[in-house]
């Protein structure tokens, strides 16, 4: 047997030193090394495993047995700075060594923070971990980095959007899973419970005629009740667990459990019409709520969580401020017609008054006659903000087209020109609008005469 180390030099996309060490591997942080003509901006990470041989086998072979521990690495790095490492483009070298991987001491320091205490948790978390444990860790840490390299590298060619929330999604649902024992386990007592408290107390059973009762019926309720124990009420459950359930959360989970589907399933993705930015194939997923950058984010704080440390929980904070209430929700919203100023509206309802109620209009999950009193309201008072232009610009078309309010009509044409005169629209160009109006379903004759006349571009 013999003894060999493969050692792998990553470069840095961003200002971040980071080094650790774990079970047979090492990551350090190098500003250069030899063999490199010149020096990456922002450094290297030196990856070395070590790995054992026997002695018919060949350096060559240590790559393959090298090559978990070398993926291990790059999910916890890539997890930790938030960037996907990759093995493209790595140089590599590898050699037969008596002596162990040289030791480092942990050290993570991003944008000029230090932020090792993180770090040192997360290592020390990862050790105490029994193998079964540490091997969905790192599965998990795997898929998101995956997830994450699709997205950085759909940022302007969009190739891999649709797969890239599909490998996110899977980081939830493999998280989910993990708690399905225990969620069946809940649903069966729940189920024996109320069982008993029937049989006993309505039909006043007692003795064996009891205890059959109960058996027959629990099992007719549990085999039921069982389809609901579906992945969002697994994902749902988790998220329970980890105290980020809320109205808007599980909003999000259903939306996100469609867009799976869509992308697993297969669905027939043809369009006659395409929007800006165009897309290089037919979009799985049309109708997503927020960016990948949430759903990366929303991912990175559960397995955060499920580690137990809190390393991207100021991420999530800020993400929280920016969900939705569902349609639900915001229906009885509209129907109250409890309106304020936007300077005295909380968060809640700011998500809703500035793009939630535009993004169901357009979804055609609200009808814009449902907003009439609203538009009203935000339009006699905030007829230049911008934000609320911006945020709303759809919908407001949309109930332009359909108005046929004189008084209604004048405001909501002001709106748009306003929008136009302010720069705020959420396109470039109004011809842009309209296109995406008319790939939703939506019909903008107004719109286009608007355009024609040359009173907005």
């Amino acid at each position: 047997m013999k003894k060999c180390i493969n050692e792998y030099y990553c470069e840095l996309d961003k200002p971040v030193e980071i080094q650790f060490q774990l079970n047979g591997f090492s990551v350090q942080f190098l500003t250069e090394f030899d063999g490199v003509d010149d020096s990456a901006d922002y450094g290297y990470l030196k990856i070395s495993v070590e790995s054992t041989l026997r002695e018919y086998e060949s350096i060559i072979d240590s790559e393959i047995f090298s090559r978990s521990k070398y993926l291990v690495a790059l999910g916890i790095a890539s997890f930790v700075i938030d960037e996907p490492l990759d093995v493209f483009g790595s140089t590599s070298k590898s050699y037969v060594s008596e002596g162990n991987i040289e030791s480092v001491e942990p050290r993570f320091i991003l944008d000029g923070v230090d932020n090792t205490q993180y770090l040192i948790e997360i290592i020390e978390k990862l050790t105490a971990m029994k193998k079964h444990e540490s091997d969905l860790f790192f599965s998990l840490l795997d898929r998101w980095r995956k997830a994450r390299f699709m997205e950085k590298n759909s940022e302007t060619s969009f190739i891999y959007t649709d797969e890239a929330t599909l490998a996110y999604f899977h980081v939830l649902e493999l998280l989910g899973d993990l708690y399905s024992k225990e969620l069946k386990a809940k649903s069966d007592v729940m189920i024996s419970t109320f069982v008993s408290a029937y049989n006993e107390e309505v039909l006043s059973l007692s003795g064996q005629s009891l205890e059959g009762e109960n058996s027959s019926k629990t099992k007719l309720l549990s085999s039921l009740l069982s389809k609901d124990l579906s992945v969002t009420g697994k994902i749902l459950y988790l998220l329970k667990k980890y105290d980020l359930y809320s109205n808007q959360t599980a909003f999000w989970i259903k939306n996100l459990v469609e867009a799976r589907n869509s992308v697993a399933h297969g669905r027939r993705v043809f369009y006659d019409k395409s929007i800006f930015p165009v897309q290089p194939f037919f979009p799985l997923v049309t109708d997503t709520i927020y960016p990948l950058q949430f759903i990366r984010v929303l991912t990175a704080n559960v397995i955060s969580k499920h580690l137990g440390v809190h390393l991207y929980s100021n991420e999530w904070n800020v993400v929280e401020t920016f969900l939705i209430e569902d349609v639900y929700k915001t229906k009885e919203y509209l129907s109250l017609g409890h309106f304020k100023p936007l300077d005295e509206i909380d968060d809640v309802e700011e998500n809703i008054v500035n793009g939630g109620i535009s993004l169901f209009v357009l979804s055609k999950k609200i009808s814009a006659n449902q907003c009439v009193d609203f538009y009203r309201f935000y339009l006699t008072n905030e007829s230049e903000n911008q934000d609320f232009l911006y945020s709303n610009i759809y919908s407001i078309i949309i109930l332009f087209e359909s108005v046929a309010e004189s008084d209604l009509s004048d405001m909501l044409k002001q709106a748009i020109l306003n929008t136009y005169t302010l720069e705020c629209n959420v396109d470039f160009k109004f011809r842009d609008t309209m296109y995406s109006l008319e790939f939703h379903g939506f019909e903008t004759p107004k719109l286009e005469a608007l355009i024609k006349s040359g009173v907005i571009r």
